[in-house]
């Protein structure tokens, strides 16, 4: 009996045989989880400014957290998870009532092109509150 490999076995799981359509589904899905850890972490961060009657302790962890720049890095990342899940969801909800059904792509590269110029222009507002400094 031969040995048959994964990748043969499995040829439509294997990533390197996936479509496009498949990887635009794919990210949305770890673009939802990544909201869902996000926002809980977000919580727990938030409940600590409950803690202490002079909120000492919420200043004293967004001076050691908040202005990390992997922190920051995580924030822009934050906005790109929630405007492309947002978007790519308004485009299923597009499909589910029966619209762009035959130009999916040209409706995903729509719905993606207002979603980066609204993460473009977000990052342009937010920025200088992210890193504490003027953006120019």
């Amino acid at each position: 009996m031969s040995q048959v490999s994964l990748k043969e076995k499995y040829t439509d799981l294997w990533p390197t045989n996936y479509k496009v359509g498949m990887w635009f589904w794919l990210l949305h899905r770890v673009t939802g989880l990544y909201i869902i850890v996000y926002g809980i972490i977000h919580l727990w961060e938030i409940s600590i400014s409950l803690m202490g009657a002079d909120g000492a302790a919420f200043d004293w962890f967004f001076k050691v957290v908040g202005l990390n720049p992997f922190i920051q890095f995580l924030d822009i990342l934050t906005m790109f998870a929630l405007l492309y899940h947002g978007m790519n969801g308004l485009r299923v909800i597009l499909f589910d009532f029966g619209l762009g059904i035959r130009r999916q792509k040209t409706v995903f590269l729509a719905v993606m092109a207002v979603g980066f110029v609204v993460w473009v222009a977000t990052i342009i507002e937010t920025l200088p509150f992210i890193t504490g400094r003027p953006l120019f």
